[in-house]
Formats: C-alpha cells, structure tokens, sequence
C-alpha cells in the first residue's frame, strides 16, 4: 500500500511503523517468492522422475517409484542425475516390474525344402498355378511343356 493510503486509513500512523510495515511486506513477499521457487522445483523433479519411469518402461510408475531413494535424485538445469542408475539397478533386481524388451523375430524368404517342378508333376499342376509359373518363368513353364 501507498504511505498516503495507509494515513487515510491510519490517520496517527508513524514513519518508524510505516517503514516497519514496508519490511514486513518485503520480507512476506520475499519468503512467498522462495516458496514458490521450491515447489515449482519440486513439481518439476517429481515430473521428470514419473516421465523417466514411464520411459524406462515401468509397468507400474507408483510401484517402482516406492523403491527409488529420491533423495539421491537430483535436477541441474533442467537436467536430472540419478535416476537412469537407480533404474538400471532395478532392472537387474527387480525385472518383474519393467516390460521385457521383445526382440522381434528376424524372418528370411529361403526357398528350402521346395521340390524341384518336373514333368509328372507340372502336368498336374491346375491351370491358375500354371498361369502363375509363366509370368513369373517363362523360360521354365516352355522347358517343361516341351519335355
């Protein structure tokens, strides 16, 4: 508040009081600024702790969380240290509680154990499979029609 405000209200107010009133002031709001600056921090580790679980994937966030020692976690510039070792270690005694990472099966096209086409057996080939043979080979399908 402004000093001729508070005179209006508080006609017989001194300036010793005023100037105390001013310093309570800068202090309250120093101290809210602080506080302020400690729970952003706060929220902000708590959320890039439960971002990095998820990532790691947890298949429970609150479970895995309950076994970390948060306070070996820290943030430095937005950075965090800490948490991918405890995570890691975790891994190791507890895999139960992160998703097995599936290796996908690797499939290859080999023509093994396919018979060999013969006469007997290219005669009683129906003729969708024989129209097949002669746009995918046709210097097979005339080989075994002339034989």
């Amino acid at each position: 508040m402004k000093k001729k405000e508070i005179e209006k209200i508080f006609p017989n107010v001194t300036d010793g009081q005023l100037k105390e009133l001013e310093t309570l002031e800068k202090e309250a709001y120093e101290k809210g600024k602080k506080e302020t600056e400690e729970l952003y921090k706060k929220s902000e580790l708590e959320r890039l702790i439960n971002d990095g679980i998820a990532k790691s994937g947890a298949k429970n966030v609150k479970a895995v969380k309950a076994l970390l020692e948060l306070e070996k976690i820290g943030l430095s510039d937005g950075k965090m240290s800490g948490l991918s070792e405890q995570i890691e270690e975790l891994k190791k005694s507890c895999g139960y509680l992160f998703d097995a990472e599936e290796k996908k099966p690797h499939f290859t096209a080999q023509n093994k154990g396919a018979k060999e086409l013969t006469k007997k057996s290219f005669e009683a080939l129906g003729y969708k499979k024989r129209l097949k043979l002669f746009l995918e080979n046709p210097a097979l399908y005339k080989q075994l029609q002339e034989r």
